[in-house]
């Protein structure tokens, strides 16, 4: 910012001339303008700026493409209890055997049935139909987990 000084100490002195307030040691003294003006908080910003955003970009790269994704398609009961369920499955690493784990739950959401259900390696996308057995009438089906067979 700069100001206008009288070119000497007189007051009187018509001619002015512009002053840059960061040179007048009383000026600096001031309006609290440190000697050495270096912004010692830009390289701590700097490193949280580069590591935050590494860590956003990987994050969102890594979740938003899962090794397993499954969707349910439709469940429907059977009878004595058991339910079918039809879902879809794909896999990154088509490569090896993958395992879900099936549930039938009935109106109060207790789980009745489960069913571990072998996906055999080959293909990276599946639409599976298996019969969940049941103790109990099942109202529902859904996917519990999956995951690489072990």
């Amino acid at each position: 910012m700069l100001i206008y000084m009288p070119a000497d100490d007189s007051q009187s002195d018509p001619i002015r001339r512009t002053v840059d307030r960061t040179s007048t040691p009383y000026l600096r003294e001031r309006y609290g303008i440190a000697a050495n003006s270096r912004k010692k908080w830009l390289l701590p910003a700097a490193l949280v700026l580069i590591i935050g955003g590494g860590w956003l970009i990987w994050s969102a790269t890594f979740y938003s493409k899962p090794e397993i994704r499954t969707q349910v398609l439709s469940f429907t009961p059977a009878k004595h209890g058991a339910i079918s369920i039809r879902y879809a499955i794909h896999v990154r690493t088509a490569a090896k055997l993958h395992q879900c784990v099936l549930i039938a739950r009935d109106y109060q959401a207790i789980t009745v049935g489960q069913v571990t259900d072998t996906i055999p390696a080959g293909s990276s996308g599946y639409t599976r139909m298996v019969l969940i057995p049941a103790r109990a009438p099942a109202a529902s089906a859904s996917i519990d987990h999956c995951s690489l067979a072990p």
